[in-house]
């Protein structure tokens, strides 16, 4: 972003300030285009300076994806049961602020990297689900990494391979994404969007191999039942699996065009069954000890209709949390999902206090 002339503005620019009349009254929204008409009628206005963003895309990753990111991260934290190494350093808010200011950083830093940044800026244009699946899966998977006492730089390289796993998958078709049942020829193309991502950012960036082998490995699976290469078990990189686990994770619980998405007590228990054969056992019990999908203040609707909020987690048993009904036959009551095993979690409505429900 910077400060120019008003009448030094080209038709590439972005307007990073809103323009008002002299009266007031908005005439052109940040983020419009500088055409000629508008760049001369802002200097009508009265405009002899503007703030301008360079192009379309240095707009769109200031204002759009680095609030996007950094919003969705912060609010991702809470999901975080345990925090290794960090137990130590104070009550469990001053450990968070720790864990926030880290990741917070790691975030940061994914701006620095333009070719990121211009595909992220792509994703969302062409494909939305794509694009806010690859920010799902890199916030799992930092949260995971963070659980697992990863530190900072060891984050970054995970968060850049997470966020850019899928990144082949913008030279497949749109009309074979979004198929629900694929042709063995479409099924075949769409297994190669790992090989073609990892080649693509090879030829394309100079991100370390730390960063692109989770990109050619995330559909690798511990028993060798993965493609492209059939690793094996260690033969697949500890990001390679976080990032795998964290994809398959992320989407099971996002609503699809051809589905809608599955509960999230249903992909944990899909996730934990898979122990052994899709995914390292280990990685497995840090996921389900570590990562709360439920953490106390989330307002929850249950499969007889009822809503509640979490009160206190059953640690590991994070989708049997200790509830208060807030609507439903029972309430004002408070409901032990460990106990009560006929009622289940469906649908995660809203995160909030719990005086806030009971005003």
């Amino acid at each position: 972003m910077k400060t120019i002339k008003t009448q030094h503005a080209q038709e590439n620019h972005v307007l990073a300030q809103d323009i008002y009349n002299p009266e007031g009254s908005l005439v052109y929204n940040k983020g419009t285009a500088l055409s000629v008409f508008v760049r001369t009628s802002t200097f009508l206005e009265g405009y002899e300076t503007i703030e301008v963003y360079e192009d379309k895309t240095e707009y769109l990753v200031e204002e759009v994806i680095r609030s996007d990111l950094q919003q969705k991260t912060v609010q991702q934290l809470r999901h975080l049961e345990k925090i290794t190494g960090l137990e130590d350093q104070g009550p469990e808010d001053i450990r968070l602020n720790i864990i926030r200011a880290m990741v917070g950083s790691v975030v940061e830093d994914f701006f620095n990297e333009r070719i990121v940044m211009e595909k992220l800026v792509n994703m969302r244009d062409v494909h939305e689900y794509l694009y806010q699946h690859s920010v799902g899966v890199m916030i799992t998977s930092l949260l995971l990494g963070t659980s697992m006492g990863l530190e900072r730089e060891a984050l970054r390289n995970l968060g850049l391979g997470a966020i850019l796993h899928d990144i082949g998958m913008l030279f497949i078709p749109a009309h074979i994404m979004n198929k629900e049942k694929l042709l063995e020829e479409e099924y075949g193309l769409i297994k190669k969007h790992p090989v073609l991502g990892y080649e693509f950012l090879v030829k394309h960036t100079q991100l370390s191999n730390e960063i692109l082998s989770p990109v050619l490995q995330h559909q690798e699976r511990w028993d060798g039942s993965g493609y492209p290469d059939g690793l094996k078990a260690d033969e697949i990189s500890l990001y390679g699996q976080i990032i795998g686990l964290a994809d398959m994770f992320d989407s099971m619980t996002s609503n699809r065009i051809y589905r809608k998405a599955y509960p999230v007590s249903e992909a944990y228990e899909y996730i934990m069954g898979d122990a052994g054969q899709q995914f390292n056992p280990q990685l497995i019990q840090a996921f389900v000890t570590n990562i709360n999908p439920y953490p106390p203040n989330t307002l929850v609707e249950l499969n007889d209709g009822s809503v509640g909020v979490v009160i206190r987690s059953n640690s590991p048993f994070h989708t049997r949390p200790l509830l208060k009904i807030v609507k439903g036959s029972l309430k004002g009551k408070e409901i032990d999902l460990l106990i009560q095993r006929n009622l289940v979690i469906v649908a995660t409505i809203s995160s909030t206090t719990t005086s806030e429900k009971e005003k």
